[in-house]
């Protein structure tokens, strides 16, 4: 082929090439540049993929050579690893029971194949004894690979994996007797799964398929570890269900006694206070929650010491029962709790009924103390307000049975009001003191004008009946035209 390429080139392409450039110049000469130009183009093209064809050539020639060395390099090495390889199959022939045919088979390809070579090689045709050098040695790595760890696997899969099975059917067994229900559970199915699926895997390394065997022997492990924990997760819940039960019993009683005192308290409530009803039904529903619970507790109590059921169900039971009676629990807490709360409200109305009563004396105290004529008649009906609000909320506490709600919402609005009174009497006491001041201050201009002495009796008598901020604006009225300020003047006065 390389001959056959060689003098076609030299032959035949070269001097049509020659021939070409000839005309290429001959355009050229008659200015037919296009033409020139296109020939050009194309000529160079082929010289191009002779460049090409002629790289190739030597690299194959290269690789002819390169291949004949190392052939002769790896070939020693591959007939060791192959003698190697036989004998430890023949030592270990009865490690590999039926997988040893196919490694034989593959043996006896490589021992064909050494020949083809070697007769490749006296023919000359190193490439093609190189590439069957390169398929031998990757059927002895393969075999090789296969050798190392097929009797180990046949190992487990004939040994170690059904002694795992039998001893979980043994386990399964022992455990029925003593008189767990594992049959929910289904087990056997799963065993008897695993001993057909461990006939399969002898199947794939009967033709090698190690990597899939190991797969399914992988999954084939994890089953019976799930098995394993299973059973164990039976016998922990078996533990753990007759310790608790003897507490569940304990909490039960304790719940009983709980409820049994909430529904004391509400009705000593009821007879003192008026309930919402759906307060009341909330509280009775929590009996017949109560009587549940204790039905659903001898269900667990009977399945536990008949054995009807896997302890592993039976302790979900367990758990779910005692999540129930804790939130039952915390309801009867809760409850008790507000009963507690409705009570702490009367008595917080009691106290403050107590001290508005004691803001209303100290305000009349005051009063007295402060020596002024009497109070304006907006003043004493805010008053009189006060002392109604507070005689209805004392009424409201003394009914039978109490409406804690208006109680509360009577005596919110007795403390605006009678908070709002004490502000008005300290405000009404400056009022008259600074009327007074004024008034006496004003009467030094009493003999100015008619129009003056008018308008200080006038806030004499506004005075009198205890309009003291109109007193105050008459008299201001009265000095005005003589003197600016006066009010500013007096409570300074007042105040120091």
């Amino acid at each position: 082929m390389w001959r056959n390429n060689w003098d076609e080139i030299v032959g035949q392409i070269m001097p049509d090439i020659e021939e070409t450039l000839f005309d290429i110049e001959e355009h050229a000469n008659k200015y037919q540049i296009k033409k020139a130009k296109e020939l050009v183009h194309s000529t160079n093209e082929r010289l191009d993929a002779i460049d090409s064809q002629l790289d190739i050539m030597v690299d194959e020639i290269e690789q002819l050579v390169s291949s004949e060395q190392k052939n002769r390099a790896e070939i020693g090495e591959l007939r060791e690893k192959y003698t190697s390889l036989s004998n430890d199959l023949l030592k270990k022939r009865g490690s590999f029971n039926e997988a040893i045919q196919i490694l034989d088979e593959k043996m006896a390809h490589v021992k064909t194949g050494l020949a083809s070579f070697d007769e490749a090689t006296k023919e000359g045709s190193y490439l093609q004894a190189r590439q069957e050098l390169l398929q031998l040695r990757d059927i002895l790595q393969h075999v090789e690979k296969q050798a190392e760890v097929i009797p180990k696997m046949m190992v487990q899969v004939r040994t170690t994996i059904p002694a795992d099975i039998k001893n979980l059917e043994n386990g399964i067994a022992d455990m029925k007797e003593k008189g767990y229900q594992l049959d929910p559970l289904v087990l056997e199915p799963k065993l008897e799964d695993m001993k057909k699926e461990v006939e399969d895997i002898l199947v794939e390394l009967k033709s090698l398929n190690t990597e899939k065997a190991e797969e399914r022997m992988t999954a084939i492990q994890n089953q019976i570890d799930q098995i394993y924990d299973t059973l164990d997760n039976e016998v922990q819940s078996k533990k753990q269900t007759l310790e608790q039960l003897p507490n569940l019993k304990h909490q039960l009683d304790i719940t009983s006694k709980e409820l049994h005192k909430l529904l004391g308290e509400l009705a000593h409530v009821q007879q003192s206070y008026r309930l919402a009803q759906e307060e009341v039904e909330s509280k009775e529903q929590l009996s017949k929650q109560l009587t549940e619970m204790s039905n659903q507790l001898q269900v667990i109590v009977d399945v536990t010491e008949n054995e009807k059921q896997t302890f592993t169900s039976i302790y979900e039971m367990v758990n779910e029962w005692e999540e129930r009676l804790q939130e039952l629990s915390e309801t009867i807490k809760q409850g008790s709790g507000k009963l507690y709360e409705l009570r702490e409200e009367e008595l917080k109305a009691k106290e403050t009924i107590s001290r508005l009563r004691a803001i209303m004396l100290e305000g009349k105290r005051v009063i007295r103390k402060s020596n002024i004529p009497g109070l304006p008649a907006r003043a004493l009906e805010q008053l009189e307000e006060g002392d109604k609000m507070v005689q209805e909320a004392v009424e409201l506490l003394n009914q039978v049975p109490l409406e804690m709600k208006q109680v509360t919402e009577k005596v919110e609005q007795a403390i605006s009001i009678i908070e709002s009174n004490d502000e008005l009497i300290g405000e009404t006491i400056k009022s008259a003191e600074l009327a007074e001041r004024v008034i006496q201050y004003s009467n030094r201009y009493r003999n100015r004008s008619e129009e003056t002495r008018s308008l200080l009796a006038q806030a004499e008598r506004l005075f009198r009946h205890y309009e003291y901020d109109e007193a105050i604006e008459s008299a201001v009225r009265a000095v005005e035209p003589f003197e600016k300020g006066i009010v500013e003047r007096v409570s300074e006065h007042v105040s120091a």
